[in-house]
């Protein structure tokens, strides 16, 4: 396992600060929340990557597997995420009127195989590009050592 690198722990505190600010005021809408929980499943996912394959290579053939599977953990995790942070919302400022409803965070929830499999078909079209960008600069190496 290799130690995080500093950009990545920069970024990590900086959204926590950006959780917490958004705790703060008094509202109710559902796209902030949505963002911060799939950023929050995005920055988590990196780390799980960084921390288990460090500086490593990863095979070409794995690439669209590992995009589909990291795509769908993704967003199947910001829904989870959102979820949970709508809950916390809800439990940390303890009104009589939720500024999420139970109906509302019961909807993001049911939501989690949809936001999977878009997640999982946004990795695959990641894949496919990672893909093809590396075959094109092999070309292009192959055309300037001819």
């Amino acid at each position: 396992m290799s130690a995080p690198n500093r950009r990545l722990r920069l970024l990590t505190m900086g959204y926590g600060l950006l959780i917490f600010i958004w705790l703060s005021p008094e509202d109710n809408a559902v796209w902030p929340v949505a963002l911060i929980g799939l950023g929050l499943a995005l920055l988590s996912t990196v780390w799980l990557i960084q921390r288990r394959l460090g500086g490593s290579v990863f095979p070409a053939r794995y690439v669209l597997i590992g995009g589909i599977l990291l795509g769908g953990i993704v967003g199947l995790g910001g829904a989870l995420s959102a979820t949970g942070l709508m809950f916390f919302k809800n439990a940390l400022h303890a009104h009589v009127f939720w500024d999420f409803p139970p109906a509302m965070v019961l909807a993001m929830l049911t939501r989690a195989p949809s936001w999977a499999l878009a997640g999982g078909l946004a990795g695959l079209g990641i894949g496919c590009l990672w893909l093809w960008r590396g075959n094109r600069e092999s070309k292009l190496k192959d055309e300037v050592e001819e």
